[in-house]
């Protein structure tokens, strides 16, 4: 008797268990259809939006992001709208930055540089770096503007005050030569040395080495413990910071 209960009680647990896997395989195969649907949903939905539109997930829009989704998916005229509207609803500086490129480089509009100037002025007033370095190049140049290499040079340092290494080697170089501002070879020094940290070692390296040659001992510790106290404004402090002095860099843009 004992046995037979025993083979009993292994029976009926042999059957909790089965019952048990059956339910799990079930819950399993359920859950796999769920997930499966959702799949076929978002599909369908992606299939359906308009791929014109910029991606729905990108947080903020309008702004540079949404119009460079546009971009990059071919949807050019689109992209330009989107930035366009950008700097309109938003005051986006990188969407300025953004149409600035487009129309001084002309690679889906006609070239127009009164436009282009424009939107390099708004980048830059924002804050944005991009946009700073290239209103200087501009500015330095005299492409589209009157040559002047004070606005020039105010405006890569600006730039450089972000940690754009190439504006902080254009600045150097202005600071060394004293072309826009008064020549000071601790600044150049500083900036070259930033320049070089920041990955734009190819020129400032050599300039360095040459400019170090002719700067006493006490100059170049000097420049060093600027270089190592440097940190990069953000763009919202850049903004601020030329509020008070943008109006007068940007007096000969307005009417190019």
């Amino acid at each position: 008797m004992r046995r037979d209960s025993e083979n009993a009680i292994a029976v009926a647990a042999d059957a909790r268990r089965l019952k048990f896997a059956n339910a799990v395989a079930f819950l399993v195969l359920i859950t796999a259809m769920v997930f499966s649907l959702m799949l076929v949903a978002r599909a369908a939905e992606t299939t359906m939006a308009d791929p014109t539109k910029p991606d729905s997930s990108i947080e903020g829009q309008p702004n540079e992001a949404s119009g460079a989704d546009l971009y990059q998916r071919g949807f050019y005229p689109e992209a330009l709208a989107e930035w366009k509207r950008a700097v309109d609803v938003n005051h986006d500086p990188g969407a300025a930055f953004r149409l600035a490129e487009e129309y001084f480089d002309a690679k889906v509009v006609e070239r127009d540089l009164k436009t282009a100037i424009k939107y390099y002025v708004i980048g830059a007033e924002g804050g944005d770096k991009r946009a700073q370095e290239d209103l200087g190049t501009l500015f330095d140049k005299g492409w589209g503007l009157p040559q002047d290499l004070s606005r020039a040079a105010k405006w890569y340092e600006a730039a450089a005050k972000q940690g754009q290494p190439s504006a902080q080697y254009n600045t150097a170089v202005m600071y060394e030569e004293g072309a826009g501002v008064p020549r000071d070879k601790v600044k150049a020094y500083q900036y070259y040395q930033l320049s070089i940290e920041g990955g734009f070692p190819k020129f400032a390296t050599e300039a360095l080495e040459k400019l170090s040659a002719t700067m006493s001992a006490a100059e170049i510790k000097e420049a060093t413990k600027m270089a190592r106290a440097f940190k990069p404004l953000t763009r919202e402090e850049s903004a601020a910071e030329l509020s008070v002095t943008a109006p007068a860099l940007t007096d000969a843009a307005e009417s190019p």
